[in-house]
């Protein structure tokens, strides 16, 4: 396949994924939105904050290694989200014949991530990462390595990150709709612009805007304001 013919493909399969995944979202029923509710109220259930499909797109591109599907109360989430959307747009659109793999977690990691799906790139530099964290038999997970099959940034910390998709917030009306979010600590500031700038990247092929949510970090916050003002 063509370099252009494999970039149509994958946003083909995105916009797919993308549709289908939010048609889920509305199937559910009050009792399983209650479930993915943050206080387990309905009228706090937010899916715009659930949305998973700026995790499948950055794996589908390799910028991600794998993308990791569970809910820590809704265990049924993720096998629902695979077989009414991301199951789908696999078969369509051939993805193991492009290098990809989908499969359901098996115990000792269902202990931690009980229903959960992985999502992976095959030809991804980290794929021999992904393979050995997520389908270990040992009980002690190492959250480091899960960190690193999932392409954080690391190490983890007491910071939150978010990258939020400005273009779906608008066309959605909503206050925001982050697509990455994981926790940092002080220092390689670069490493995460870095990261950020793989992300936005991808997002402007698309059309789309991408920020970066770093208000709970001050450090960082300040760091990238001196760097746009040039006192860096």
């Amino acid at each position: 396949m063509a370099n252009g013919d494999t970039v149509d493909f994958k946003i083909a399969a995105f916009q797919k994924f993308k549709s289908l995944e939010w048609d889920y979202f509305q199937s559910l029923s009050d009792d399983k939105k209650k479930l993915l509710s943050p206080d387990g109220r309905l009228k706090n259930y937010n899916p715009f904050h659930l949305l998973e499909y700026g995790e499948i797109l950055a794996t589908l591109f390799g910028i991600k290694p794998c993308t990791l599907l569970a809910h820590y109360v809704m265990h049924d989430y993720a096998t629902g989200l695979v077989e009414k959307a991301l199951k789908p747009i696999f078969d369509e659109f051939q993805l193991e014949k492009e290098g990809f793999e989908l499969w359901k977690l098996k115990p000792p990691l269902t202990e931690d991530y009980k229903g959960g799906w992985i999502f992976a790139n095959k030809k991804h530099e980290r794929y021999s990462l992904v393979k050995q964290t997520f389908t270990t038999n040992s009980s002690s997970i190492n959250m480091i390595d899960i960190g690193g099959a999932l392409g954080y940034p690391l190490p983890y910390g007491e910071y939150t990150i978010q990258y939020i998709d400005e273009t779906e917030s608008k066309e959605r009306n909503a206050c925001c709709v982050p697509m990455v979010e994981y926790t940092v600590g002080e220092g390689n500031f670069g490493t995460i612009i870095r990261h950020f700038d793989q992300y936005s990247t991808l997002w402007k092929k698309l059309g789309r805007n991408l920020t970066i949510d770093f208000s709970e970090h001050p450090s960082l916050e300040k760091w990238f304001m001196d760097i746009k003002n040039g006192q860096i």
